[in-house]
């Protein structure tokens, strides 16, 4: 049992999490390979589309019908901050990977955590990525899966025999990081550029061994530690040089630690 939640608040919880990752596929499913997708750009530079903030919308509605709790504070990426301050709060990304997304890469996903604002600690996370038709999904003391299948990334690997994935090498370079993304390619020769949460997503599958992946939002990386450390993974947080982000290093337990010593990632 999860401090302040019951087993069944917290599984009804993670299937309205699901649920709304699944229902915002609908528009966003709609706009891929659209010509006239308005894209703009917002303050830090990153582009929006009329999908972002559709199934954004979207999955506000959803997630805001969900009573077992009371109305529950939301952040999202593309509307901010909604709510009166509660204990609980929905942790939204519509379109993780909207570059991919503008450019008819299949490759991107929408994620959705709960935040137990209190103990500053994620305990649902859901990963739904729509052009594939898969969904991981995780709640403290539940377990993760993937279609419904329980993941287990805790089996004996060593780095000679893994994959390992990065984020975009304008991540590493903002965050200082670059000597890094450097390092990683002379430990290894399968260093390979699965990037946002379908990279995450095959770190949770067992597919890749590990991932960096720095400067990341909340929003890009509560869902995944939930699911990682559900999957008997270990996961690395370290605050990034970029102000108010974090370096996530994160994968099967030898690999990390191995990674970790390496790179003397704290």
């Amino acid at each position: 049992m999860n401090v302040g939640l019951t087993i069944d608040q917290l599984a009804r919880l993670q299937e309205t999490a699901v649920k709304a990752a699944q229902a915002a596929a609908v528009p966003i499913q709609a706009y891929f390979g659209d010509q006239h997708l308005n894209v703009q750009r917002k303050g830090d530079g990153s582009p929006v589309t009329l999908a972002d903030q559709e199934a954004e919308a979207l999955i506000r509605s959803q997630l805001l019908s969900e009573t077992v709790l009371g109305p529950l504070d939301i952040l999202g990426e593309e509307e901010g901050l909604q709510g009166s301050g509660t204990r609980w709060r929905w942790i939204v990304d519509p379109i993780d990977g909207t570059r991919s997304f503008i450019h008819g890469i299949p490759l991107f996903g929408t994620i959705i955590a709960l935040l137990d604002t209190q103990e500053d600690r994620p305990v649902v996370g859901v990963i739904h990525l729509p052009m594939l038709g898969q969904t991981y999904s995780a709640a403290r003391g539940l377990g993760a899966t993937c279609q419904g299948i329980s993941m287990n990334i805790s089996g004996n690997r060593s780095l000679d025999d893994s994959i390992i994935g990065v984020g975009d090498i304008a991540q590493f370079t903002s965050a200082n990081r670059r000597a890094d993304y450097d390092h990683m390619h002379t430990l290894s020769g399968y260093i390979r550029g699965y990037t946002d949460c379908f990279g995450h997503g095959l770190v949770i599958s067992g597919s890749l061994g590990a991932m960096m992946d720095p400067a990341l939002n909340p929003w890009d990386i509560l869902a995944t530690q939930v699911l990682i450390e559900e999957s008997k993974g270990k996961i690395l947080l370290s605050p990034s040089s970029v102000h108010g982000k974090v370096d996530a290093l994160f994968g099967n337990p030898n690999v990390v630690e191995q990674l970790a010593r390496e790179l003397s990632f704290t």
